[in-house]
């Protein structure tokens, strides 16, 4: 079960500026699109417009991923095959390093959204370095950087409001239909 905090657009305004300060990250989508090529931001303000974009189309899930150059070198953009083709598509990009630290939105009903902050360990990572060595030796990020930007915007996500188990899209289409079928008696 994927846990993630309740909060509001401008919450996550707030959360976007926090994660530029004191040093402004390169930014990307985390996958891009089916059959497309990854998005990247320019600044905080494009990654605002992005989330308001997903609440305006009902987008369930994006994840944006940040790059701190304080924290380390290698970051790439891979281009991941399908074999056989999911929805007519054969390919998607991700955008890949060890020390990536990702902001996941989630949209559910009423422009609430649920964010978290996910970032790798050394642990996990040193545990898969051979099997992605096109990645670079772990031991090339700066991982207390790492861990202390994460742990600083958990802390201040955390903050913003409760904490519970990412809603699905079937749970919000159920919940908007109980909802039309119960009309309060208005007399």
């Amino acid at each position: 079960m994927t846990l993630a905090t309740f909060i509001t657009l401008s919450d996550f305004d707030e959360l976007v500026d926090a994660a530029f300060r004191p040093e402004a990250p390169r930014v990307a989508s985390s996958e891009s699109e089916l059959g497309e090529a990854l998005h990247h931001y320019a600044d905080a303000a494009a990654i605002k417009v992005k989330a308001a974009q997903c609440v305006a189309d009902g987008t369930h899930n994006y994840a944006f991923a940040l790059h701190y150059p304080s924290t380390g070198r290698i970051v790439i953009e891979r281009k991941v095959r399908f074999d056989p083709p999911r929805d007519g598509h054969t390919f998607r990009h991700s955008w890949s390093g060890w020390g990536l630290i990702h902001l996941h939105v989630y949209v559910s009903e009423d422009e609430v959204l649920q964010c978290r902050v996910a970032a790798t360990s050394r642990a996990w990572a040193e545990k898969r370095q051979d099997r992605y060595p096109e990645l670079g030796p772990v031991s090339d990020w700066n991982w207390p950087q790492i861990e202390s930007i994460a742990f600083r915007l958990g802390r201040r996500l955390a903050a913003m409001g409760k904490t519970g188990p990412v809603v699905q899209p079937s749970d919000v289409w159920q919940a908007a239909a109980q909802r039309l079928r119960h009309k309060p008696d208005v007399t």
